[in-house]
């Protein structure tokens, strides 16, 4: 068995994506057992194949996976370095929280921006294990769905009223995102955007009004309807 496992996750590294998913999906079938050799295995994966490790982690939540996944937040890939964020909060490792804390003020020391994807999946995880306190004015949270696989969604209808709530309580909205819930799932729905970007040069009270307007008039451009929602993206001056 052993022998089939090292086989099998040599081939998440495999050149066709096909044959690589098929191994993560064979090596998710084996259960825990894989869990020992793929620790083992990781550092010498490239970048598919440690996100295919990732996966299976999350897939057959082992914490036994901890240690790898944070020396993965200092991977080389910024997609590896997400994935890791994501599966430590969701496999709920809170001893992960310094080394997450560690790789936000890296990332924000280096200049990335808050809005990035890397910097949006450690805000989420340090959320998630309780550290950082995400701001949700009164409004915002009597507003707020799980819709599906989204925990937490607003009504297209309301997204105007989600956008000044937060901008009146000091939050920077960095953008929005539409999403169309349908009997099948729920789908990413395309909208006209702005190229409103965060400018660490201004004060907080102008980096709050220049995103509100920006949300604002993206909004505005949205024609809603009763199956139609949106996830939100906001921070706080403390996460800047």
């Amino acid at each position: 068995m052993t022998e089939d496992i090292l086989r099998l996750i040599g081939l998440l590294d495999h050149d066709s994506t096909d044959s690589a998913e098929d191994a993560k999906a064979e090596l998710i079938s084996i259960g825990v057992g894989v869990i020992q050799p793929l620790i083992a295995e990781v550092p010498s994966l490239r970048r598919y194949g440690q996100l295919s490790a990732i996966e299976i982690f999350e897939q057959l939540g082992d914490t036994r996976a901890t240690p790898v996944l944070i020396d993965l937040l200092d991977s080389e890939h910024e997609t590896v370095r997400e994935w890791s964020a994501f599966a430590l909060a969701q496999l709920g490792v809170h001893t992960a929280a310094p080394a997450l804390q560690e790789a936000y003020r890296r990332l924000r020391t280096q200049g990335a921006p808050p809005d990035s994807s890397e910097a949006v999946a450690l805000r989420h995880a340090l959320s998630v294990l309780g550290v950082r306190r995400e701001v949700m004015p009164p409004l915002t949270a009597s507003l707020r769905l799980t819709i599906g696989t989204l925990e937490a969604v607003w009504p297209a209808a309301r997204l105007e009223d989600v956008i000044n709530d937060l901008a009146e309580h000091d939050q920077a909205v960095l953008y929005f995102q539409l999403w169309t819930a349908t009997a099948t799932g729920t789908y990413w729905t395309s909208h006209e955007s702005l190229d409103w970007e965060y400018d660490p040069r201004i004060s907080w009270s102008r980096t709050v009004t220049t995103a509100r307007d920006a949300a604002l008039l993206e909004a505005a451009f949205v024609a809603t309807r009763e199956n139609l929602f949106a996830t939100v993206e906001w921070i706080d001056q403390s996460d800047a």
